[in-house]
């Protein structure tokens, strides 16, 4: 009877240390882990600032481009492309004549 006590004994021992390394080893992974999510959660919240930095620059340069258009009207725009090309095309000619 002693004998099967000892045996129990040693198994109940031997089992707990397995537990307490088992544990152990889930607390190290735990916070692997839990170290791991703060970096995503910060990463998280600098994308989501840079995004909103993004969309108010977006909503900037939609409102200026449209009060450029605002300011001049097509006929406007058109006359200044046909100034251009004439300008490029006397600079064309120029060049072909030296």
């Amino acid at each position: 009877m002693d004998a099967q006590l000892m045996d129990l004994v040693v198994r109940f021992e031997t089992r707990t240390r397995q537990l307490l390394m088992q544990y152990k080893q889930l607390q190290q992974e735990n916070a692997a882990l839990l170290q791991k999510l703060g970096k995503r959660e910060d990463e998280i919240l600098t994308l989501q600032i840079e995004n909103e930095d993004l969309k108010n620059q977006y909503q900037r340069l939609k409102t200026a481009k449209y009060i450029d258009l605002a300011d001049d009207d097509k006929k406007q725009i058109r006359g200044r492309i046909s100034k251009m090309v004439r300008d490029i095309d006397k600079c064309i000619a120029l060049l072909k004549v030296e």
